[in-house]
């Protein structure tokens, strides 16, 4: 299905804010990247300020009932890797550019960590040390997607080992002993 142009602007933006942030990314680069001219976008998308606000992510990963619990991890890395492979927006990546450029970054953080106990809980086995271990996988999938998306790293790893290995660094922070104390 053919996109109109105003998708093309949306998901031209969404990618070039989570890369570079607001202030990086001007109306001639989102032209580009989306293959339009800039009048176009200013058309379809209003001014820079309309088009971040449209072009926030409306949900970071969500997975379906059919995920075994065991494979989580797995495929939480896989999801960062397939919207790289796939050259689509990275809301994990986006997520910290939307704070530090938002006119409210205190709200939008405080957003941003309500979305991640309200999202990540239900995936994490339950313990003593339940909120620290959301939060650091919440941690950990922030740095997979900059560290793949914003600063390039790991372009000479295969896939399957990033999703291997990360996915197993997840997996711990899931499955972990809740008996373990944490010091």
């Amino acid at each position: 299905m053919k996109q109109t142009s105003r998708e093309l602007v949306i998901d031209a933006a969404r990618r070039l804010f989570a890369e570079r942030g607001y202030p990086s990314v001007t109306i001639r680069q989102i032209a580009a990247e989306a293959g339009l001219s800039a009048s176009m976008v200013m058309k379809v998308g209003g001014n820079k300020a309309k088009i971040y606000q449209d072009a926030a992510p409306s949900s970071l990963d969500q997975l379906d009932g059919d995920t075994p619990r065991s494979e989580i991890g797995q495929s939480l890395a896989n999801r960062i890797l397939l919207r790289r492979e796939n050259d689509m927006s990275e809301p994990w990546a986006q997520a910290i550019f939307r704070t530090a450029d938002a006119p409210d970054p205190q709200g939008s953080r405080e957003e941003f960590q309500l979305w991640v106990r309200t999202h990540l809980t239900k995936w994490v086995d339950a313990g003593p040390d339940l909120d620290a271990r959301v939060e650091l996988l919440a941690c950990l999938m922030l740095g997979l997607a900059v560290g793949l998306r914003t600063q390039r790293l790991l372009t000479n790893t295969s896939d399957t080992w990033i999703i291997e290995y990360y996915g197993r660094l997840m997996q711990q922070v899931i499955e972990s002993d809740a008996t373990q104390s944490s010091s």
